[in-house]
Parts: structure tokens; sequence; C-alpha cells
């Protein structure tokens, strides 16, 4: 039997056993309440942190930041975005050890600029109670990134419900539904797919996709009608189609560009013979 390979896996069993089964286990705010930790926070560019920790026990420690763990920008009059943790990470020092820890979150303060590289925040605190349930269901519930980040703008910055959408809605839509709950609001009657871009400085912009609905109406007999979108001063902006409508026919899905369109408040209407089957409001 060779022995030295059987050793290898064992020490390498070990080393993991050692490393992640820290004596202290401790949230990151009762590691800071009872001074076993000091801390640093300063920005990587965008929305990530060098999280740098100092173990002052003598003994190895684990970390747990909790999902909604919110970091506060702390440049004086700079104000820089928030960053808001939206999964659960652990930290594993060694007695003693300071080590640099990769810490990635969402922006929820869509309104501010992006924080450049070398901002400090502040070493963090639990967010909001409506965030902090935001974040235990993402940390749950897996999904992209692009409506994970929805998700929390429209909490923390009051943006559209109806924007939590993706590719395969069918995970988006449980994940609008809570959202709806939290705010307290009904559900949205569209969805309205957008992209958020952020650069490496941390500038953040979205950008409207596609649209997608599912319009219900009726109408006594056959009759020609116009589907088109008409602007908050009642100008038509764009012609999604005309055609023929039938009796039998009660339903349109919905399902076109909208990357054309500027912010603002829009109505989507659906005409036949100089009669609105149905007119609803929609916001980019």
């Amino acid at each position: 039997m060779n022995t030295k390979l059987i050793a290898l896996p064992l020490l390498i069993c070990v080393f993991i056993i050692n490393t992640t089964n820290g004596k202290t286990k401790v949230a990151l705010q009762k590691a800071f309440d009872k001074k076993y930790i000091t801390a640093k926070a300063v920005c990587k560019g965008g929305l990530e942190l060098d999280y740098s920790v100092s173990n002052l026990l003598k003994d190895s420690i684990l970390i747990f930041i909790p999902a909604g763990w919110r970091f506060n920008s702390n440049a004086g009059k700079n104000d820089y975005q928030d960053i808001l943790t939206t999964h659960e990470q652990i930290l594993v020092l060694r007695p003693k050890e300071t080590k640099k820890f990769d810490i990635k979150g969402y922006c929820c303060e869509a309104t501010k600029s992006g924080p450049q590289k070398g901002v400090p925040y502040t070493l963090g605190k639990m967010a909001d109670s409506s965030l902090v349930l935001l974040a235990r269901y993402l940390n749950t519930h897996k999904t992209d990134a692009n409506t994970e980040q929805y998700s929390v703008w429209a909490i923390s910055d009051g943006k559209e419900t109806a924007n939590i959408t993706s590719s395969n809605d069918s995970i988006a839509a449980l994940l609008r539904t809570f959202v709806a709950t939290v705010k307290g609001e009904p559900l949205p009657w569209y969805t309205l797919l957008k992209r958020a871009r952020v650069t490496s400085s941390g500038e953040v912009s979205d950008i409207p996709v596609r649209f997608k609905a599912d319009v219900n109406y009726s109408v006594p007999e056959t009759c020609y009608s116009y589907c088109y979108i008409v602007d908050a001063n009642g100008q038509k902006v764009s012609e999604i189609f005309g055609k023929w409508l039938l009796p039998e026919n009660t339903s349109y899905n919905a399902n076109f560009n909208v990357a054309g369109l500027k912010k603002g408040e829009y109505k989507l209407i659906l005409e036949g013979k100089n009669t609105a089957l149905f007119e609803k409001s929609f916001k980019i």
C-alpha cells in the first residue's frame, strides 16, 4: 500500500477542518462588540470592498457576515453609494492573523455617485428591516445578479417592482411577489426588463430592454384594431401592431422592445373602432 498517497488526502482534510472550524464562531456585530477583531473597509472600485480584518484572539475565529449587512460610504462631503450584502459570507482567520477579504454587494442608493477606488467605508451595520428581509430571501433563492440588483432598488430607492424580471421569469416572478408583499403594494400588471450597467468606477445606469404583459379584452364583433403607446402628454410614441381582432380571441400576450423609449410615464392602449379596449399605465 502506498502510504504517501493516503497521507496527502488526510493532510488536506485536516487543513480544511482546521481552517473552517475556528474555535470561536461569531456573528460580525458580536465580534466588534466583544473586541475580537478590528477591521477596515476600502472600495476596490465599483461595488466591491477590500475588507481587512485582524483577529485579536489567540484562537482561530470564524465570522459570519449576515445577509442584509450594509456598508456605508465614509468619505465626508463626497457621499457615495452604500453597498448591501445579500448573501451570507464567512471569514476565517487564524490566531492573531490579519487578512483581506473581497466583499461584494449591490448598490442600495441608486441616485448617488458610484464609489471610487480607495474610498473608505464604515465597518457596516444591519440595514433597515425591509432590506434585511429581501437579503435573507436572496440568500436562499438563487437568481441572476441583474434581477437581484433591481429587487434591491425596488425597496431601497422605490424603483418599479415590474423591473424584477429575467429570461427565466418563473423564478423572478416569485421574487417579484415577495418584494411587492414587503412593499405592501399590488403585483404589477406588466414586467419591464432593464439591464443595470455598473462601471469600474461604480457609476450606475439602467437601460430599458423589453416589455411584457397579458392584455385581456373583449370585442362583440370582428374589428380592426391598433395597439400603441402614448407618453404622459398623450403623444403616440410607438405603434405595436394593427390587425383584425376576433370575438373568440380575448387576450394578447404583449412582448416588445422598449429600448428606444426614454424614462417617464406611458400608457399601453388597444383600440378598436375608435374605442379603447384596453388602457393601462406603465413606467420606464
